[in-house]
């Protein structure tokens, strides 16, 4: 959304007129037609051009998609929508928090959270994160962790990690996504865990997150991930992830694996870690 927004200020930029211009003969019918109507695309491109128009009506059309549209990308907007109202944002946040605390339908709540991260505000870090912790229900569980990524504040972090070692393979490979985009993560040791996974995508991505990190305690999973996982994609972010770290164990496990890794791929990878340098 980000995007298309900035597009759209440049092209009223290049046309001399302001975003208000653009819209000024848009009205709130408009809207409502095409929420009632449009596809995906169009909705877009129509709620964007809407951004500045004050749609009453359009707030319970779009709050109710929220938790009740099967298509993603819908829900998606009607969030980022919602989320500039000056009047109506409130209660429709209310209602959606509620929605994930006590709704009895688990897809109903998935939804709830995964419109909590889309609408930007850090207090919804405690109900997603009792949600991670308390839910039923992996799609739940799943959905909260991701909106806690969403929402990239340093406070959703320690959740994130704990998330790490839930039973649902699906929740632990949402919380190392999570990592990916969240600042100020430091809690190593969770990652660390995450290397004996028993799921290949897990560990993988715990490969990818120590070595961006530099999490020099993580060397000896590492080398023994060179030497033995099955899974040669593993081994070759391992080899990435030990090249990160650059230091002399690290170096030397680069070393010890190349002259006996059999996948050629692989032994690339170890050659460029060799060369790398912190």
């Amino acid at each position: 959304m980000k995007t298309s927004i900035k597009l759209i200020g440049i092209v009223a930029l290049l046309l001399g007129v302001s975003g208000s211009a653009l819209a000024q003969d848009f009205t709130a019918a408009d809207m409502v037609q095409a929420i009632r109507t449009a596809t995906p695309q169009d909705l877009y491109a129509t709620m964007e051009r809407g951004e500045m128009v004050e749609c009453f009506e359009c707030i319970p059309m779009l709050e109710r998609m929220l938790l009740e549209s099967d298509v993603a990308t819908n829900r998606e907007i009607a969030a980022w929508w919602l989320r500039k109202r000056l009047f109506g944002f409130g209660p429709v946040y209310v209602r959606t928090r509620d929605a994930l605390t006590s709704d009895p339908d688990p897809v109903r709540r998935a939804r709830a959270a995964e419109a909590l991260g889309e609408f930007l505000d850090h207090h919804a870090l405690v109900p997603l994160a009792d949600a991670v912790r308390n839910d039923a229900s992996d799609v739940v569980r799943t959905a909260a962790v991701s909106a806690l990524g969403r929402l990239n504040h340093p406070g959703g972090n320690v959740t994130i990690a704990a998330a790490m070692t839930d039973p649902s393979v699906d929740v632990r490979r949402a919380a190392m996504t999570a990592v990916r985009t969240v600042n100020f993560f430091r809690e190593y040791d969770a990652l660390l865990s995450g290397l004996a996974d028993d799921d290949t995508a897990v560990r993988r991505r715990a490969v990818l997150l120590v070595g961006q990190h530099r999490v020099e305690a993580a060397a000896p999973a590492l080398a023994g991930l060179l030497r033995g996982d099955a899974d040669p994609d593993v081994r070759q972010s391992s080899a990435w992830a030990l090249g990160r770290l650059a230091t002399a164990e690290a170096r030397a496990a680069l070393n010890e694996t190349l002259g006996t890794e059999t996948v050629s791929l692989v032994r690339d990878a170890i050659e460029v870690a060799l060369r790398m340098r912190r």
